[in-house]
């Protein structure tokens, strides 16, 4: 990919990310965006000015980093489908595990997850530094690609 592409995409993708995240600690800024999209193994699925997924993946497994969807476009199926075509993506190159961890109180991308179905199988204790005095947990799923 192109340096400058590159450059602008992880500048919409933290556009889109910090005004998908309530908590100010939790949003990306475009320099780690750029940090993630230039690993190797790391790709994403966007659907322009809507939302995004960056995942990396390796051998047979993967890793959801990162999705937002912009707050007038949630719970329109956007992110459901991107998960969709992420799956459909994985299965091609045979990787059929994916893994993610999301905020205890991020109730939507859960729901979107256990609806998608993927599945605790644990968590992080006090993970995220939402403010400078809160913590709160990850919620460790996993989905199974058949």
């Amino acid at each position: 990919m192109n340096n400058q592409f590159i450059k602008s995409l992880s500048e919409q993708f933290a556009n889109i990310h910090f005004q998908s995240f309530n908590q100010r600690n939790l949003r990306f800024t475009s320099k780690f965006i750029l940090s993630l999209l230039i690993k190797p193994n790391t790709s994403y699925i966007y659907k322009i000015n809507k939302g995004f997924c960056i995942f990396n993946h390796v051998k047979e497994e993967s890793e959801i980093i990162t999705m937002a969807i912009l707050p007038k476009y949630q719970n329109q199926g956007i992110g459901f489908f991107i998960v969709k075509e992420l799956e459909e993506i994985l299965l091609s190159m045979n990787c059929n595990k994916i893994y993610l961890e999301v905020a205890s109180n991020n109730l939507i991308a859960i729901h979107l997850y256990e609806k998608l179905g993927f599945k605790s199988y644990g968590k992080r204790k006090n993970y995220y530094s939402i403010s400078k005095d809160k913590k709160i947990d990850a919620i460790l799923m996993k989905k199974i690609l058949e």
